[in-house]
């Protein structure tokens, strides 16, 4: 499918502001996505339907960059609890020793957090958010972030031992 882009112009303020915040923000919110969800066609999908979003609401919107890292985040954890209960339902269907992973040790640890543990530490160590930000984003209390870093950092450090 595609769509036909506006001209950016004078007169079109509002299409230049988004242009630049897309521009800015959209590797940023990419590479977290995929951090998050594992895959970056997954995470170019995520991240472009928040875009959509964001622009829908441009005029209305005080903080986009605020806005598009909730967007982003929760439909990553949307993403996440789809596939557990996917997983859920496969695993009674198939013996999963019968295929080995060849992951990194540490994508598999990573990939066996919780989602907000998994979100809590992405966000904290790659995108270098402060724990209020990434409270913001995970449209959490800001109490809940820090004990979210210590249990990830706790069971990460288990594994590795």
């Amino acid at each position: 499918m595609q769509v036909d882009a506006k001209p950016l112009t004078a007169a079109g303020g509002r299409d230049v502001e988004f242009s630049n915040f897309y521009a800015r923000e959209l590797p940023i919110q990419v590479r977290r996505a995929c951090l998050l969800v594992r895959s970056t066609e997954v995470a170019n999908d995520i991240v472009h339907d928040a875009m959509i979003e964001v622009f829908q609401r441009w005029d209305d919107i005080r903080e986009p960059g605020a806005f598009v890292n909730r967007a982003v985040v929760n439909r990553c954890r949307d993403l996440a609890r789809r596939n557990a209960t996917h997983l859920r339902l496969v695993g009674k269907l198939v013996n999963r020793s019968a295929s080995a992973s060849m992951q990194e040790p540490l994508d598999d640890l990573i990939d066996r957090l919780p989602f907000n543990q998994r979100a809590a530490i992405v966000l904290r160590f790659y995108a270098d958010l402060s724990i209020a930000d990434i409270a913001t984003a995970l449209d959490c209390p800001t109490g809940s972030v820090g004990p979210w870093i210590d249990r990830a950092l706790k069971t990460l450090k288990g594994h590795l031992e």
